[in-house]
C-alpha cells in the first residue's frame, strides 16, 4: 500500500512496474534506462529487464545507445481502439473517393501526445523504406496532417513547448522556433487548411484539414500528399480536401462521435 495515499503501491506488482515504465513513453519520446529509473523509482536492473519483456513483445523498441521507444504493437492495439475503427470505417469511401480525384496519397491522421498516428492510407505509390516510415507516426509538427492537429490542440501545444524548451538548442533558438510555429498553427485555424513542404519526405507536399467531432474539438486530421513537381500551385486542391473533410465530420456528428 501507498503510505500516502493509502492505495496499493504498483511498483510492487510486475504489471504495475509494466504500466509505469510504459508510462515514461507518452507523447511518443525516447528514453533511457537511467531515465525511465528516475521517474518510476525503480532500480536500474528492474528498468532493463522489463525493458527487454517490452521489447520481446513488441511493445518497446531499442532505437540507439541506451534509447528506447514505443514499439509497433502498441501502435496497432492504439489503431485498433473502438473509436480509431469506426472513425476509419466511416471515413475510408471519402478518402478513396479524395484519392481518385487527386491521384494523391491520401492520409486518416490521429494524435497521440505529440505524435501524429497515421491511422488510414491510400496511395498507387509502392512502399520503400522511407514511405513506411512516413506512413507509420511521427511529430506532430514534422508533417500538414500533424501539424492541423498540434494547431487545434492545446495539450499538445503544451508537450512539444515543454520538449522544446527542454532540449539542446539554445534559449533563444528555442524561442524563436516556438514564435514561429505558434504564428502557423494560428495561421492554419484561421484558413482552416494547411499546405506544407517537404512534407515527411523532402520534396513532397501536403494539403491537410481538420475533422471534428460531434463537440466541437477535433478528432482526426485528413491530408493528401504529392511530389512538389506534380502540382504548381498547391492550394487548387485545398477546396476538395476542406469538402471531405466537412463531409466526414458531418457523418461523425451524425452518429454522436
Amino acid at each position: 500500500m501507498s503510505e500516502t495515499t493509502g492505495e496499493p503501491d504498483p511498483r510492487r506488482s510486475v504489471l504495475g512496474r509494466a504500466f509505469l515504465v510504459l508510462d515514461c513513453f507518452a507523447g511518443g519520446v525516447e528514453m533511457s534506462v537511467s531515465r525511465i529509473g528516475q521517474r518510476t523509482g525503480l532500480p536500474p536492473a528492474t528498468v532493463h529487464r522489463i525493458l527487454g519483456s517490452l521489447v520481446e513483445w513488441g511493445g518497446v523498441e531499442h532505437v540507439s545507445h541506451g534509447r528506447y521507444r514505443l514499439g509497433s504493437r502498441i501502435w496497432r492495439l492504439g489503431v485498433g481502439a473502438p473509436q480509431v475503427r469506426v472513425l476509419r470505417e466511416l471515413a475510408q469511401p471519402y478518402l478513396v473517393d479524395l484519392h481518385i480525384h487527386t491521384a494523391g496519397t491520401v492520409y486518416l491522421a490521429v494524435r497521440d501526445g505529440s505524435d501524429t498516428v497515421f491511422s488510414d492510407r491510400i496511395t498507387r505509390v509502392r512502399r520503400s523504406t522511407d514511405t513506411r516510415r512516413v506512413a507509420r507516426r511521427a511529430p506532430l509538427e514534422q508533417s500538414g496532417a500533424g501539424r492541423v492537429l498540434l494547431a487545434y490542440s492545446e495539450e499538445a501545444w503544451a508537450l512539444l513547448k515543454a520538449s522544446t524548451e527542454a532540449s539542446a538548442e539554445g534559449p533563444a533558438e528555442a524561442a524563436a522556433r516556438l514564435k514561429r510555429l505558434q504564428g502557423e498553427m494560428a495561421q492554419i485555424r484561421a484558413d482552416g487548411v494547411a499546405i506544407t513542404s517537404n512534407d515527411g519526405l523532402q520534396g513532397r507536399f501536403s494539403v491537410a484539414c481538420p475533422v471534428f467531432g460531434f463537440d466541437g474539438v477535433v478528432v482526426a486530421s485528413i491530408a493528401v500528399a504529392f511530389p512538389d513537381t506534380r502540382i504548381a500551385e498547391p492550394a487548387t486542391v485545398a477546396p476538395r480536401v476542406m469538402s471531405t473533410a466537412q463531409a466526414i465530420s458531418k457523418d461523425l456528428v451524425d452518429l454522436g462521435y
